[in-house]
């Protein structure tokens, strides 16, 4: 709580989106003060339960359960490495947010009650349906922030929902948005104006998206178990999507183009970086004896903590001390080294990879007192 208290907002107040979903940590710490359970176990009881989701958990899944997939990350060549699961969830940070494992049938029972309340709470003026245990859901689903401004047809965000009016471009919380410097495509074009509420979800070994049609009362669900070299999910779930619209075959986009023309600029991403470090590279910089840079570093808030030490003339970094966390420190120029390898190495190391990362990203400054000893990492 005092890492998110310690947040400064970056844009006005419901006035412009950017993602981030830091805030549902509060949510689990309320939840959990008012009703004297975990986090956990309150959904599990309240929500999963109920609704007949019995290969959902918000905790490690039983040993003994069956058919649990791995998790991949795509290399430059499109094969897959293996990675060990994001770990969030549990009983610690990401727990409300991406925490959760499931499967599509289960994910079906939700999105399909999500839509049926969605109805129903509209159509009775309710902010429940019966006993049922999902509340308040157009509260939820109601627009709150204007989003991919400025817009014909609706484009708006809710409480970890998209919602976009046909035709319109859709997908923007993913990461394809970044890899198409044209813009995301239109969907749904030669068909009846409806409204799409969609989420999608991006970690190292997943991609997904969720798409709600209330009109028709119809859930899309895409779960892929890999970070490919493009948000796949939201090119398969887009497809789907106007299959299912009936767009005719003149209006729909060419998704498997889209799909080569996202890959390639994904890849652009490691040369690119490569390029701007040597033209930002300052020549003739001297580094301190690599001994006076080993150490603890904490941030102002003692939460996060990196050891740097010094192994066989090579310094190396461990983020939060942790062994699977290591990575090795190249002098780049004065007291500032870099941490960037290979896309094919940190992608089989189970890291996150975007183009958004840049340079800054991939440095470790560090910083001296007054008596000129390094005392600070940034």
């Amino acid at each position: 709580m005092k890492y998110i208290n310690s947040q400064t907002r970056l844009l006005p107040f419901r006035g412009q989106f950017s993602y981030k979903n830091l805030a549902y940590e509060q949510a689990d710490k309320i939840i959990e003060s008012l009703s004297g359970q975990s986090f956990s176990d309150f959904v599990q009881e309240r929500i999963f339960n109920p609704l007949g989701m019995n290969r959902t958990f918000l905790k490690t899944p039983p040993s003994e359960l069956d058919d649990i997939g791995t998790t991949y990350n795509a290399l430059d060549d499109g094969a897959s490495a293996p990675i060990t699961a994001v770990k969030v969830g549990d009983d610690w940070l990401g727990r409300p947010h991406a925490g959760m494992r499931s499967c599509i049938s289960d994910l079906e029972k939700l999105y399909s009650a999500l839509v049926f309340y969605f109805n129903d709470q509209f159509e009775k003026g309710t902010t429940s349906t019966g006993h049922l245990p999902l509340k308040q859901v157009t509260q939820l689903m109601s627009a709150e922030i204007p989003m991919d401004q400025p817009s014909r047809n609706e484009a708006s965000y809710s409480f970890d929902w998209g919602r976009v009016q046909f035709p319109r471009r859709m997908g923007q919380i993913g990461i394809n948005p970044d890899l198409l410097t044209d813009g995301m495509p239109v969907v749904g074009k030669g068909v009846p104006s409806q409204l799409v509420i969609f989420h999608q979800r991006s970690l190292s070994g997943a991609l997904s998206i969720v798409m709600l049609l209330p009109e028709s009362e119809t859930t899309i669900v895409i779960s892929t178990n890999a970070l490919a070299l493009n948000d796949v999910a939201n090119w398969m779930g887009q497809i789907v999507l106007e299959e299912f619209l009936q767009v005719p075959d003149t209006e729909r986009n060419d998704y498997v183009e889209l799909a080569k023309i996202s890959r390639a600029e994904n890849l652009k991403w490691y040369p690119a970086l490569i390029q701007q470090l040597g033209q930002e590279w300052k020549d003739d910089t001297l580094v301190k004896p690599l001994d006076e840079y080993v150490g603890t570093y904490w941030n102002d808030l003692h939460i996060f903590k990196v050891d740097v030490k010094l192994e066989n003339g090579q310094l190396y970094w461990l983020l939060q001390g942790l062994e699977s966390e290591e990575f090795s420190l190249n002098h780049y120029e004065d007291d500032s080294f870099t941490w960037l390898q290979p896309h094919n190495e940190v992608s089989r190391r189970g890291r996150w990879v975007e183009c958004d990362q840049g340079p800054d990203f991939w440095k470790a400054v560090f910083k001296g007192g007054e008596d000129g000893k390094i005392n600070k990492l940034f």
